[in-house]
């Protein structure tokens, strides 16, 4: 599992995240945004400082970007998430090789992922308004 959207992220800081998740070449990976839950002290944090842009919290599932970087805005950080499934899933050599896995969990979950088009719900995700 990968969490993108600290406060210091940058474009670069996720870029590098994505080649490390590729170069680790895990069976799977799971990108998520830093989500600010009520309760924690990154939340406690988040709304002292003003941070927080999106209120809804069926949006809180670390899908949906809640709040901006220093230099990303949210929709910036939402965009970055969309790009870490897509750099490491758009991969045809990694889709070929889930899709034939001799790991029978491996070869269900990438077909379960291209059935359901999991890739292109995140890019989805970018054009909602929250």
């Amino acid at each position: 599992m990968f969490v993108i959207g600290d406060r210091k992220d940058t474009r670069m800081s996720i870029e590098q995240l994505r080649e490390f998740a590729s170069e680790l070449d895990p069976d799977f990976a799971i990108f998520c945004a830093l989500t600010p839950f009520p309760g924690t002290d990154v939340y406690d944090e988040a709304k002292r400082n003003g941070w927080i842009e999106d209120h809804n919290l069926s949006n809180y599932d670390m899908a949906h970007a809640i709040m901006p970087t220093e230099t990303l805005s949210r929709m910036e950080v939402q965009e970055e998430l969309y790009n870490c499934y897509r750099d490491f899933y758009g991969s045809w050599k990694r889709r070929l090789g889930g899709l034939f896995s001799a790991n029978k969990l491996k070869r269900q979950l990438y077909r379960h992922m291209m059935r359901k088009g999991v890739v292109r719900q995140f890019k989805n995700l970018i054009n909602v308004p929250t």
